[in-house]
């Protein structure tokens, strides 16, 4: 301790990157020791690094090139697909204490760094790849870079802004929120306003646009595939309104940002305005505007229609510098310090702890199951042993292809039997064109429906399954199981004769609300 302590007094950011190293290379571990398998998502951004693009279906490339490179290096296991996530993370933590640093002062700059390493959503984000472990990185340099640019808007600190945002977009669109949060920066923030008018502030638009650039015209190219799937992806065509969905929002990011450390969040909101010290309130409302755009968004989409937990994500790489802002100054007065301070400290503390035992799970999931706690690993398990009972009873009956009615279930297969020697894997049309990249690339081709086995996960499917074959028989049940109360059950056919029945209006309510079991 007195090592990092020496260190600390002589180059704190020297010193913040190697506790944030200590705890890379820890989650490193945890990826390579866990016995859990690659998710369906995962599986699907591997599938994509086999062949690099400016674009894809449902996301930019970031993800698919990040994958590319660490499985050129290590191989196409599962912990190499995932290696790069928890380096990534620890990238962003660095960014932030970068951002403290430069915006208050090096303790803020470490307490940023601990809030963000330590929040459940980084935790989890770490084990696996996800469309966040890219984007939060790029997002957090561009915060960063965003706020020299405010302090000195020369060009290159103007080009390094706008290349971190573009970065941001090819991680994910929800980077949008980049721009909203520069031009409410820009309103609220005089300094702000002077660097974004500026010509240099000109050169940062067309930078993060030029980054931009070649997703764009993939996505021209391939009639906006992936903008078409991310507006498809809100569900607003769904929409209704329920304000009780707000209490789910909210639990949700307890989840991500940790229970405490949220109502901290949104407890402090209403002090920023009557803070009397306005160097301390000019730098809080900057980050504001990166922190509140997203969150009411999310909320919004929560209300009228459906949100992931992780879709609200952007707002916290802000929310962790501006709350480590309120932990080490406690508001000001003395009389808080004492009060507050103890409160916000616990609440990291307490991330500690939740993210400690979910390591501990992650690396032995049956001790999950003792503690019925592994629910949320259902779909990171039982991918081998599915893909060899489906290899079996397609031997078996002879079959020519198996083919599944579900996008996760054929991207499990397409990873977990990427080395096997099983009939190709292809995917049923519920629709009448493609509607994810699994339809895509796994369509039933020419001569396979010679004797198709058919898996059916989902009930409401079979009755129009069984109106697109000539023959179809049943031909069992198979479960898997993924831990003490979880399975993963499918209904068997051995079928011939395909032939895609048009998806008119008629056909569509002849098969209306039909189940079968």
């Amino acid at each position: 301790m007195n090592v990092l302590k020496d260190l600390w007094r002589r180059n704190p950011a020297s010193c913040a990157a190697l506790v944030i190293a200590v705890l890379v290379l820890v989650r490193i571990a945890v990826v390579i020791a866990t016995p859990l398998e690659i998710g369906p998502d995962e599986a699907q951004y591997w599938r994509w690094s086999r062949t690099l693009d400016f674009g894809y279906y449902s996301k930019p490339p970031l993800i698919a090139w990040v994958i590319a490179a660490s499985t050129a290096i290590f191989g196409d296991g599962e912990w190499a697909i995932r290696f790069f996530s928890p380096v990534l993370h620890g990238v962003a933590a660095y960014f932030l204490f970068l951002l403290g640093q430069k915006a208050f002062d090096s303790r803020i700059g470490a307490w940023s760094a601990a809030i963000y390493l330590l929040m459940p959503g980084v935790w989890l984000s770490s084990t696996i790849m996800s469309t966040d472990a890219v984007l939060l990185p790029a997002w957090a340099a561009a915060l960063y870079f965003l706020w020299r640019f405010r302090d000195s808007p020369t060009m290159i600190n103007a080009v390094l802004a706008g290349f971190a945002i573009g970065l941001a977009m090819l991680g994910k669109y929800a980077a949008l929120y980049l721009y909203s949060g520069a031009a409410l920066a820009a309103v609220f923030d005089r300094d702000m306003r002077k660097a974004m008018l500026s010509p240099a502030g000109a050169v940062l638009v067309v930078a993060s646009f030029v980054t931009l650039g070649p997703n764009l015209l993939w996505n021209v190219a391939n009639d906006f595939a992936t903008v078409s799937h991310t507006a498809d992806n809100a569900n607003l065509g769904q929409a209704g309104f329920n304000p009780l969905h707000i209490f789910t929002f909210l639990g949700d990011q307890a989840a991500v940002f940790g229970p405490v450390t949220l109502l901290a969040l949104l407890a402090g909101f209403g002090l920023v305005v009557g803070r009397k010290d306005k160097w301390s309130a000019t730098r809080e409302i900057w980050l504001l505007t990166f922190i509140v755009p997203p969150l009411l968004v999310i909320m919004g989409q929560e209300i009228i229609s459906r949100a992931h937990a992780n879709w609200a994500a952007t707002a916290y790489p802000a929310a962790c510098v501006l709350l480590a802002s309120w932990i080490d100054r406690a508001f000001g007065s003395e009389t808080s310090r004492v009060k507050v301070a103890p409160i916000l400290k616990g609440g990291v503390a307490l991330n500690l702890i939740i993210g400690v035992i979910f390591t501990v799970f992650w690396v032995s999931p049956s001790l999950a199951d003792a503690a019925r706690a592994s629910n949320g690993m259902k779909g990171v398990r039982g991918w081998k042993e599915t893909v060899a009972q489906l290899d079996t009873k397609a031997k078996e009956i002879g079959a020519t292809a198996i083919l599944v009615d579900d996008r996760e279930i054929w991207h499990g297969m397409d990873y977990h039997g990427r080395n096997a020697d099983i009939a190709p894997v292809r995917i049923w049309f519920r629709g009448d064109h493609a509607r994810s990249h699994a339809e895509e690339a796994g369509a039933l081709q020419p001569g396979e429906d010679a004797k198709i086995l058919i898996v059916s996960g989902a009930a409401g499917n079979r009755p129009m399954i069984r109106a697109d074959f000539a023959r179809i028989e049943d031909a069992g049940y198979l479960t898997i199981p993924l831990g003490p109360t979880r399975d993963r059950k499918f209904k068997l056919y051995s079928a011939s004769g395909y032939q895609h029945a048009p998806r008119t209006p008629e056909f569509e309510a002849r098969f209306h609300d039909q189940e079968e079991e």
